[in-house]
């Protein structure tokens, strides 16, 4: 019943017996035959002959329906196999956001070379749905990530926890009204700011101030509305971005408001034209995540990376 289904496949996807027929590098006539060797099979016509372009009939599609699952799985299953094959590959790829990629993971890569000198790990840049795509696409072995991805397709882990805060360009007036609640950026970096010392400030204070987003899609585009919606008001946005670090800097050039991790101050040259404040919203504490394709079994180097990372995470990231 399946055995001509690539030769049905193509009639569906070209609307026509004789463009697949070329494309299948085959005779019309030889095409049509393999199709009515599949209907006389199933007892049903697949293909509706008098219409122009050919159309499905309600068994058809039912038909076509069964093939795509039918190649989704040899997709899977080949998929599957190709990760034992891939075991003795010693070179992993790695996706991330530009700050992971930039700040977080060269050391790392670095040591975990030391332990594993044989192994190449290869750090990737992308944004958000790019890291999505290319992870299934298999392009990336791992990606490490805040977004929240579809559990049914990639396996996570939790490797770490990150604090936003908001950035403030010093020169704005909102400053002085809150001097009890502002930070520096060594306050920051040092991670004394955690300590319960230093007060969290409502979102509503900042409700008539220009702010720096993330564009649709990111997270932290959605966790950052969802703050300041839970705060009373819908944000004021000047600009939106792609990276984190892409608004840092433009809120260091007094271009708006931003948030941004606090883990950032760790790895960048030192500013007095921010402000930082810790956010009243639980929202503003997020886990780091690293994602694999369920459909593709991690090899040897993509385990011992992950385990490499849960022991050496750094500190206040």
């Amino acid at each position: 019943m399946l055995k001509n289904m690539g030769y049905v496949y193509a009639v569906y996807l070209n609307r026509s017996f004789s463009k697949a027929a070329e494309e299948l590098y085959i005779s019309q006539p030889a095409l049509s035959a393999a199709v009515k060797k599949v209907e006389e099979k199933i007892g049903l016509p697949i293909f509706d002959r008098s219409s122009n372009p050919v159309k499905l009939t309600k068994a058809g599609e039912y038909y076509i329906e069964c093939i795509e699952k039918v190649m989704e799985i040899e997709k899977d299953m080949k998929g599957y196999f190709n990760s034992f094959l891939n075991n003795n590959n010693k070179t992993i790829n790695v996706g991330g956001s530009s700050f992971f990629c930039a700040y977080t993971l060269p050391t790392i890569v670095q040591e975990f070379k030391r332990e594993f000198p044989d192994y190449t790990v290869n750090l990737m840049e992308a944004n958000a749905d790019d890291l999505m795509k290319n992870l299934r696409s298999g392009i990336f072995d791992i990606i490490i990530d805040v977004e929240q991805r579809d559990p049914k397709i990639f396996g996570s882990f939790v490797w770490a926890e990150e604090q936003i805060v908001l950035a403030v360009p010093t020169h704005y007036e909102i400053n002085n009204k809150l001097k009890n609640y502002r930070l520096t950026f060594e306050e920051v970096k040092s991670g004394k700011f955690m300590s319960e010392m230093y007060p969290r400030v409502s979102l509503s204070e900042f409700k008539n101030e220009n702010f720096l987003l993330m564009k649709k899609g990111n997270d932290s585009y959605k966790r950052g509305l969802k703050m300041c919606r839970m705060a009373g008001f819908t944000p004021k946005v000047s600009m939106y971005l792609d990276q984190l670090l892409t608004s840092y800097y433009l809120a260091c050039n007094g271009k708006g408001i931003s948030f941004v991790r606090a883990g950032i101050t760790r790895y960048i040259e030192k500013t007095n034209k921010l402000y930082f404040y810790k956010i009243d919203d639980v929202n503003s504490v997020r886990n780091i995540l690293l994602y694999y394709n369920k459909s593709r079994p991690l090899s040897n180097v993509g385990t011992d990376f992950i385990n490499f990372l849960y022991k050496h995470k750094p500190v206040g990231i």
